[in-house]
């Protein structure tokens, strides 16, 4: 039974945050006591008067219409003889506050719910058991006043209520509660905790418009801890920034809709605080903001910096690998990937943890090899991928956002994005070696290639008189983003463009790739028949792309994704590839080495291009400062990666997020080309390392802690000598630059050879 400890729900404003008690008594000795708690909402639980959690944002998001996650604790230790309290406080969250693309509201339902049981077992073998029901306390009447997690919180010292979580205050003023259901699966937390992690204290700046501005100097995801003293009732306000703007005055402007004038969603990252009498603290309890800057609006007294504190909050999973190399720039963009990926693990992966905060399944499909580099991401990306499978449509589409949070039946289907749901369990299946995750999606998978089937039978009206035996396998229909945000493109335009025409390149290069890699799953599982079926569509998509795209065995476009894509996705023979690959080279050499790929291909670019041999043209493109380039970012004091290739233009104005790792999906080449680490055979039952040294790098040095153990490569140039170290925990193939390959059992191992 839960609890919905409001009496009256508007909807026309946004609601107080609640708060809930019940006292007991216990009259024996406990042998064991496990308490059981949930929200459809954000909360915080105590039992006698201690925080149960140091987790942040519990229950954590899952879409509340299917499922919902419960936490359990041992609480033997924390129970008495006597007079016992269990209190929580709970905020609207995910569950009714801004959501999704379209901010909506009570998106799940208007009123919040809190879910608490406790089993306890005394030593003479009895039991007893305390549950949310009627019998609880509730009021509305505390301090927090307002709270979103995308608009911020208001918060009114006056109103506190001293000792609340006591066992004897005085909670006789307070009503009594409704007691409702929840519809949904109850399961037990499935991800990482999130929690406080780094802090920072900022240099305080006066802008050229007047404006007191406090510089964390790092771009993350958390909220902010202060300190001061003003007259009572006196009202402040922190607006959380990721950076200023050309003229060096505080912005929120680029997270205006690119292409648009103006705001059109509400959007605050705010916190509103009313001071009480005398000196307090405070900090957030539900929101978090994506910032590096914040504006500080009719503060009271002189701004000191040591009475601010910015906390990080994300979700705790272990760092697994660790790169280092001797460009400085590259160190530099390494760490920027990481603060990305940092700032939008929060539960769910999220595209940026300012605008959106949105779990966009393109950015995670093709950011996930690099996540399995640099941590263990295994159970945060699974909690998620739940979800996915939950929310895919009976006819086997999957949306470009998990949770989808009501979106139209258009968001289903986004060739690159959908393919979420077979990239991320072939990616984990790689690094973890197991089975049982291809298993789980094996059906969903096998749902989405079916969709993408039916869907090319399908034809677009500007297509009606192509009559070619390979129409069935080529797809010109439905909404693809496609490969988004190209150097140059507008994101408004590039919507515009795909509802008008949908890129059927793209398209049917997803769908050529969802059916190889459906067959190789198929022949892992002991499909035998599907491993067949799904291979013959693959070879006819293949055909039917070489066709419909090339032009005598050429790519003809001046976009460097179409080059980069057929190659990447294997749709092509063996010369085309070599053929394509070596157009591209002489593209990007004319291009002055800059980047031209969006979101799809980024990935892709550098390993291709070091695959058939171009090792100083991926080299140079990487080590460019130039813009666009993955070093124009760092040269510009970037300390995350950018949504944007031109995330700063020519006359520094910011454009759209500054916190958004999907470009950063590169650092997988450091690792796996560049240092040369990788699985052999999955789960690094046998691993390859095979580094490729060039462009200005001296040396690098890299490792990563897989399923098996710590794997390292490290190597430098000396002379003309290349020095090579490695430690495997497991046999190990090693491939040095001179052509020579020595196998090798675990242990650590040097090797040399000439190098010119």
């Amino acid at each position: 039974m839960f609890l919905e400890p409001e009496l009256l729900i508007s909807t026309e404003e946004r609601q107080n945050a609640s708060y809930v008690r019940k006292c007991f008594m216990l009259e024996k000795s406990v042998q064991k006591a496990v308490l059981y708690t949930t929200a459809c909402g954000v909360y915080k639980a105590f039992l006698n008067g201690k925080e149960v959690d140091d987790q942040i944002l519990l229950p954590g998001l899952t879409d509340y219409s299917k499922r919902l996650q419960y936490q359990k604790y041992d609480v033997t230790e924390q129970l008495q003889l006597g007079k016992n309290v269990i209190c929580a406080e709970i905020g609207d969250g995910w569950y009714r506050g801004r959501v999704g693309l379209a901010e909506k509201i009570y998106y799940y339902g208007k009123k919040i719910k809190f879910f608490c049981f406790l089993q306890i077992e005394y030593k003479d073998g009895t039991k007893q058991e305390i549950k949310s029901d009627c019998s609880w306390k509730a009021t509305q009447d505390g301090p927090i006043r307002k709270n979103d997690l995308k608009t911020g919180e208001e918060y009114d010292a006056t109103r506190e209520m001293h000792n609340w979580k006591d066992i004897d205050y005085d909670d006789s003023l307070w009503h009594g509660v409704c007691c409702g259901e929840y519809t949904g699966e109850l399961v037990p937390s499935e991800g990482e905790p999130v929690l406080e992690q780094e802090h920072f204290w900022p240099t305080v700046i006066q802008t050229p418009d007047g404006n007191t501005i406090l510089d964390f100097g790092q771009n993350l995801s958390g909220y902010v801890k202060f300190k001061v003293k003003g007259p009572e009732n006196h009202k402040v306000r922190l607006v959380h920034g990721e950076t200023l703007d050309e003229n060096g005055n505080f912005t929120l402007k680029n997270l205006e809709p690119e292409g648009s004038d103006e705001m059109d969603q509400p959007f605050g990252q705010m916190i509103d605080y009313k001071l009480k009498e005398g000196y307090q603290e405070y900090k957030p309890t539900f929101a978090h903001c994506g910032f590096q800057y914040v504006k500080l609006e009719n503060w009271p007294e002189e701004v000191k910096a040591e009475n601010f504190e910015a906390i990080a909050v994300y979700s705790d999973i272990r760092v697994n690998g660790e790169f280092e190399c001797s460009n400085e720039w590259i160190n530099r963009l390494v760490e920027n990937v990481k603060w990305s990926q940092r700032s939008n693990f929060v539960d769910i992966p999220t595209d940026c943890p300012t605008r959106e905060r949105t779990g966009w399944t393109g950015d995670i499909s093709i950011f996930g090899e690099s996540a399995c580099y640099l941590s263990d991401p295994k159970k945060f990306i699974l909690k998620w991928l739940e979800d996915v499978r939950l929310e895919q449509r009976e006819d086997g589409a999957v949306s470009y956002m998990v949770p989808d949070f009501g979106l139209m039946d258009e968001a289903y289907g986004s060739a690159g994005w959908q393919d979420v749901i077979y990239t991320l369990p072939w990616t984990l299946y790689q690094f973890y070696g197991e089975k049982e995750i291809l298993e789980k999606y094996y059906d969903s998978i096998r749902c989405l290639v079916d969709f993408n089937q039916k869907r090319a039978l399908e034809i677009h009206d500007a297509n009606k008189n192509r009559t070619e035996r390979h129409r069935k396998f080529i797809i010109d229909t439905g909404f693809h983003f496609g490969e988004w945000l190209e150097p140059g493109s507008v994101m408004i335009e590039d919507v515009k463009t795909a509802i008008e025409h949908p890129d059927e390149e793209v398209a049917t290069a997803y769908f050529g790739y969802s059916a190889k890699i459906l067959s190789k799953i198929a022949g892992i599982l002991h499909k035998e028949d599907d491993e067949r079926k799904y291979d013959e569509l693959y070879r006819n998509i293949c055909e039917a792309y070489q066709k419909e795209f090339l032009k005598n065995g050429h790519v003809v476009s001046d976009r460097q994704c179409r080059f980069v894509r057929p190659v990447a996705l294997d749709l092509v023979t063996e010369s085309e590839k070599r053929t394509i690959v070596k157009d591209l080279n002489k593209k990007i050499i004319a291009n002055e080495y800059k980047i031209g790929t969006g979101f799809l291909t980024t990935a892709s670019i550098l390993p291709i291009l070091t695959e058939y041999g171009y090792i100083e043209t991926a080299y140079k493109m990487l080590e460019n400062t130039k813009q666009p380039g993955w070093l124009y970012a760092v040269t510009k004091g970037a300390t995350t990666i950018w949504e944007n290739w031109i995330g700063k233009d020519e006359k520094n104005v910011p454009r759209d997020s500054m916190n958004h790792y999907a470009p950063g999906s590169v650092v997988a080449w450091l690792f796996n080309t560049v240092a040369g680490i990788r699985p052999l055979k999955p789960g690094f039952e046998l691993i390859k390392i095979k580094p490729l040294p060039g462009g200005s790098l001296q040396f690098a040095n890299a490792s990563i802690q897989t399923c098996k153990g710590k794997v390292v490569s490290s190597w430098k140039i000396e002379s003309d000598r290349f020095l090579l170290h490695v430690e495997v925990p497991e046999t190990a193939q090693i491939y040095m630059p001179d052509g020579s390959v020595c196998g090798v059992s675990a242990g650590k191992h040097d090797f040399s050879c000439s190098y010119q």
